[in-house]
């Protein structure tokens, strides 16, 4: 019993711990965010002792706000559109299909699930700048769409599995193709799926550092994450207006999850009871 204790209080001691490490980056970015200059690099930690917003009106003028916006929610947006396309196709396929093929095929791209984004950027970047793709946007679109494919095909194909084959096989009696099928009756069913689909690939599209970095032009090219980066100087930084930039970079993700956190639900539920 008292081992039993012992435990539980180390457990709770180490969440605690995690707690604290995920917890405080995002504490110091919204207390600062909030604080002129001086309080900044004076006491870091510390609350505002003057509140100001001010940090956010220059970082929307000084930090390119507006372009580097544009610039994710275009890479981002087609990314999405893109990635959920041919995922959800791929994965009507394979999950009406049962055969040794198509169960292979379903290995195959869960593979993508084990590979690390830094270990295929270099052989990415080379496979690109073949295609004349590489500092473009069309480029950056195509490497997110590999990139999240496998976790995106994963969650289709599950949610596949829970809806009955009766709706295609009453279609099918009445004559329509299986595009007819997937796009006037499967689709709007696929709406839980295609929200956690949105808000897990598009939060990590928006927030990508590394690849945006170095396949994207460093001067048209910006997303908010390189523009971010980029603000900051080699021996000086304006800290004000890197933490009100990076609260800009916040409020889209926070607003999308707002707005579909419903749809996000129901798609989690629906994962949880099949499995």
């Amino acid at each position: 019993m008292k081992r039993r204790k012992k435990v539980s209080v180390i457990s709770r001691i180490a969440a605690l711990f995690i707690t604290v490490i995920f917890a405080l980056p995002l504490y110091i970015a919204v207390v600062n965010a909030f604080k002129p200059y001086e309080d900044i690099v004076m006491k870091p930690l510390a609350p505002p002792s003057a509140f100001t917003l001010q940090n956010f009106v220059s970082a929307w003028n000084s930090a390119g706000i507006p372009r580097l916006y544009l610039n994710s929610i275009l890479i981002t947006g087609c990314s999405l559109a893109l990635l959920i396309l041919v995922a959800s196709m791929a994965a009507y396929i394979v999950a009406r299909k049962n055969t040794k093929f198509y169960n292979g095929v379903y290995v195959f791209f869960l593979m993508g699930l084990m590979i690390p984004v830094q270990m295929i950027l270099i052989p990415s970047i080379k496979t690109l700048a073949f295609f004349h793709l590489l500092r473009t946007m069309p480029g950056m679109i195509l490497f997110n769409c590999a990139v999240y494919f496998s976790v995106s095909f994963f969650l289709y194909v599950e949610f596949f599995k829970t809806l009955p084959t009766s709706l295609e096989e009453s279609a099918k009696i009445d004559g329509a193709s299986r595009f007819v099928i997937f796009r006037s009756i499967l689709l709007p069913l696929l709406k839980p799926c295609t929200s956690t689909v949105i808000i897990f690939s598009g939060m990590w599209i928006w927030n990508d550092f590394l690849p945006p970095l170095y396949i994207l032009d460093a001067k048209t090219g910006s997303t908010i994450t390189t523009g971010i980066y980029r603000a900051i100087g080699q021996y000086t930084t304006n800290w004000d207006i890197v933490f009100g930039a990076v609260m800009w970079a916040s409020v889209p993700v926070v607003i999308l999850y707002l707005c579909m956190q419903k749809q996000f639900r129901h798609g989690m539920v629906a994962g949880a009871v099949k499995g």
